[in-house]
């Protein structure tokens, strides 16, 4: 493979600078834009294009039946930005690097990297030709161990680096791209005027009527750029709770998603949240919305890739998951016993967020030779239209009717040309302590740490605060078997709006308000509760909360 460089002169024109799919980042605007800086020659480099034809008579066999939607192939190379980019001098002292890469007819490219270190004061950032996708500014705060990383697709042929260093003294970065990814398929280039996505028609937006009760559940949902070797597939997952209650960024999908991915390939993994429409109708481009994305991930556990055993994935998150993504940890039923109705939240063909729903009972099934892993569903026709499942919908989260999460996608026969063909979902019940009896194969050690039995959890929303310590407050006797008294200490006394006890479901079980200059020891009665753990949430004027159990026993 030959890689050739270039000189291009690039005409950049100040235009409207979109920021709507936003990496963990500092926002900014790339110093070019800020300052009008036109004319400017800076190296691109150029990546052949793969054979498109043969890669789309490959995946025509391999879409949806227990293989994920392969959507972009990488060529390695060895970039080095600061040393292959062109460097320009600003009147202030600063200095920006500027570097472009280039693959003839890509629908994206997607940008791997071997090394990913920013020192303090500098700044990155990625943008198509147009302008009008800007993802940054990448900072100090993106530095991971190991040094591996990834930037979300930017669409078009061409991606554009501008590295910003704010002084002659300043350390240089280490950004070396070790792959490119290109993308052929699954990926509607956005600013076009004939409507979003590549979904096919009869699929259902998250925000028509049919999700109007799964507000909280679809802020779980992301879909997912899965990275193994060479190749890139589109699937869905989503975030799970835990009995602890404790926002660990636990991630729920499919193993064959990434059967084979290593360590490094994990670590690139992007996670897309809140890509979605803002209402019912498909937006013209996703411009018109906000997503946020995540990168890396570390495999916590897993069992059988399609065709065996029920085909789950456990992902730990590399990151705690933003607030301001408001993210929604799912409660989960263990419990086998088929749902009388419920929905799935999915991302086929990579598209935005869309909803599918099933009115009539699930089926115990099978994918493999295995029996009873898996639910069987037939899909619904509903008030906007009759959603189903495709390629990129893998590992997309199953809910019951109690809005809890009983399984997840292997694949089936739906589509929108054969709307009663069944798919297959893997029964949370059967990963949760059903394979084998190492961690490894397992949900039970990590979603219930501390073995407390408990075999259903109510789903966790995200405005509650994660603080690991409860220094400002105590409650005793903790175990206790009624009158217990809550102490806030310090100035947070006067800061308290109400205290919210939940069982380990998520059911409210009591709720007291407070005022201002109340005492600094509030009672809390639980005689009438049932012996068990419970959930006690602060709640301060600050809107952040503090969250401490309590043992309830006689």
């Amino acid at each position: 493979m030959q890689i050739k460089i270039h000189f291009l002169i690039t005409i950049i024109v100040v235009l409207f600078v979109s920021t709507t799919s936003a990496q963990i980042s500092s926002k900014g605007i790339p110093a070019t834009m800020k300052q009008n800086i036109l004319n400017n020659v800076f190296t691109t480099i150029e990546i052949p294009a793969p054979d498109v034809k043969t890669l789309l008579e490959e995946d025509a066999f391999t879409d949806k039946y227990g293989i994920a939607m392969r959507f972009a192939v990488s060529t390695k190379v060895n970039i080095n930005l600061t040393e292959q980019g062109t460097w320009l001098k600003l009147e202030d002292g600063s200095s920006i690097c500027r570097l472009a890469i280039n693959s003839a007819d890509a629908l994206a490219l997607i940008m791997y990297y071997d090394e990913f270190k920013i020192p303090e004061g500098g700044e990155l950032f990625l943008y198509n030709e147009t302008n009008l996708q800007v993802i940054g500014a990448f900072t100090r705060m993106n530095n991971k161990k190991g040094g591996a990383f990834a930037t979300e697709m930017i669409y078009g042929t061409t991606t554009i680096f501008e590295y910003f260093q704010p002084s002659p003294t300043s350390s240089k970065p280490s950004i070396i791209i070790g792959e490119v990814g290109y993308v052929y398929r699954a990926a509607q280039p956005a600013y076009q005027a004939k409507g979003f996505g590549n979904a096919d028609t009869c699929e259902v937006n998250v925000k028509c009527p049919e999700g109007s009760g799964w507000h909280e559940q679809a802020g779980s949902v992301a879909r997912i750029i899965v990275k193994q070797g060479a190749s890139s597939v589109w699937c869905t997952g989503s975030l799970l709770n835990n009995t602890r209650w404790d926002h660990t960024p636990y991630f729920f999908t499919a193993d064959h998603c990434g059967p084979n991915a290593s360590a490094n390939d994990y670590d690139s993994w992007i996670f897309y949240f809140n890509y979605q429409s803002t209402d019912c109708e498909d937006p013209n481009s996703d411009t018109s919305f906000n997503s946020y994305t995540m990168v890396g991930a570390t495999k916590i556990a897993a069992a059988g890739g399609a065709g065996v055993l029920s085909d789950f994935k456990l992902l730990l998150l590399n990151e705690s998951v933003p607030l301001s993504y408001e993210p929604y940890y799912n409660g989960w039923s263990a419990i086998n016993e088929p749902s009388p109705n419920g929905v799935t939240i999915h991302h086929p063909q990579g598209d935005i967020k869309k909803i599918s729903t099933y009115l009539n009972p699930l089926v115990s099934s099978n994918w493999g030779s295995t029996p009873n892993t898996h639910w069987k569903v037939v899909w619904s026709e509903t008030e906007t239209n009759w959603g189903v499942t495709e390629g990129g919908s893998s590992g997309s989260p199953i809910f019951n009717d109690e809005g809890l999460v009983v399984g997840h996608l292997t694949g089936g026969d739906a589509s929108c040309s054969y709307l009663l063909g069944p798919d297959y979902y893997g029964k949370f019940s059967y990963s949760w302590d059903q394979i084998g009896s190492s961690a490894a194969s397992q949900l039970k050690p990590w979603l219930d740490p501390d073995n407390t039995g408990i075999i259903k959890l109510g789903g966790l929303v995200s405005i509650v605060e994660k603080i690991p310590s409860t220094e400002q407050i105590s409650i005793y006797p903790n175990p206790g078997k009624g009158i217990t008294f809550l102490e806030i200490k310090g100035e947070m006394k006067d800061e308290i709006l109400q205290v919210s006890v939940l069982d380990l479901t998520g059911r409210k079980v009591l709720e007291k308000q407070y005022f201002q200059n109340q005492s600094d020891i509030l009672e809390i009665d639980f005689s009438h509760l049932e012996n068990g753990v419970y959930l006690v949430f602060v709640h301060f004027k600050n809107k952040n909360s503090q969250t401490i159990k309590f043992i309830k026993q006689d």
